[in-house]
């Protein structure tokens, strides 16, 4: 009987370590580009639009917006549920990079920090497999938010130009 505790307690001690596979630092972004049949000069202020009405707390912030050059870059956090999708809510930051040009954008998130509160409030680079995991879930979300907001309309206004003909 004892034996039998023995192996059962060293599944469970292996199985907890499996959670903790370190991502190299380029595999930890992620960057997706989305073609779309407007200028960019559309592109770029829809996007805005969009993050003005995204990122309006104090903990998220619009930090660059270069119109010539065609790039804006927000602060913002978000949270994932660590243990079975219920226990406990990990707050996250992350950086996202918006990049214009005439008929499609590139939309980038990397710099994710983790914040763990369960003593005192610390934080650190997300680099293990199952926290970038969840991040890049949310974050998958948050980049069709995005891209529904920017091609909201497109095919309507598609659809009147072949009309006019």
């Amino acid at each position: 009987m004892r034996i039998w505790h023995l192996i059962l307690s060293g599944l469970i001690f292996f199985s907890g370590c499996g959670r903790l596979i370190k991502v190299p630092e380029q595999k930890r972004a992620i960057t997706q580009v989305y073609p779309i049949q407007l200028s960019k000069d559309e592109i770029y202020d829809r996007a805005l639009e969009w993050c003005a009405k995204r990122y309006i707390s104090a903990d998220n912030a619009i930090v660059v917006r270069d119109k010539e050059k065609g790039k804006i870059i927000c602060r913002g956090t978000a949270q994932y549920s660590e243990y079975f999708n219920f226990l406990v809510d990990r707050p996250f930051g992350y950086s996202l990079t918006i990049e214009v040009k005439d008929n499609k954008y590139r939309v980038s998130f990397d710099s994710f920090i983790v914040y763990y509160s369960e003593r005192d409030l610390k934080s650190g680079p997300a680099e293990y497999e199952f926290e970038i995991s969840k991040i890049k879930r949310i974050l998958a979300k948050v980049a069709e938010s995005l891209r529904d907001y920017i091609s909201s309309g497109v095919s309507e206004k598609e659809k009147k130009t072949e009309e006019e003909w």
